[in-house]
């Protein structure tokens, strides 16, 4: 009953068990292999020693550099493309905005 499940998904075009199971096998692989890195760095063990790697970090002179960097290029490449029609609508419902304030005050000049 299985072999035949198995035969249908195989013949209806779908993910072969083989292919899934390789794949399954190569993220297991590499799972083991990042966490056997780490564990082979040096651990920091209390909170100090946590907050004074954070401050090294921190006082890299490159590190606002990079992080600006790199959120500029996330804004630009993910967020920008998105919210580019909802920017402009923005603008044009400002736009409209103030051009009702300037007639509100242009009026009210000419009734003084």
């Amino acid at each position: 009953m299985v072999e035949n499940e198995t035969a249908l998904d195989e013949q209806a075009g779908g993910i072969p068990t083989g292919a899934i199971v390789a794949s399954a096998i190569a993220a297991g692989v590499i799972a083991f292999m990042l966490r056997r890195a780490k564990r082979d760095q040096a651990r920091i063990e209390t909170p100090v020693d946590v907050a004074a790697a954070a401050w090294e970090r921190v006082q890299d002179p490159e590190f606002r550099a990079r992080t600006a960097g790199a959120t500029r290029d996330f804004v630009v490449e993910r967020v920008g493309h998105e919210l580019k029609p909802v920017l402009l609508e923005l603008l044009h419902d400002v736009k409209e905005f103030v051009d009702q304030g300037f007639k509100r005050a242009e009026k009210a000049i000419r009734d003084l």
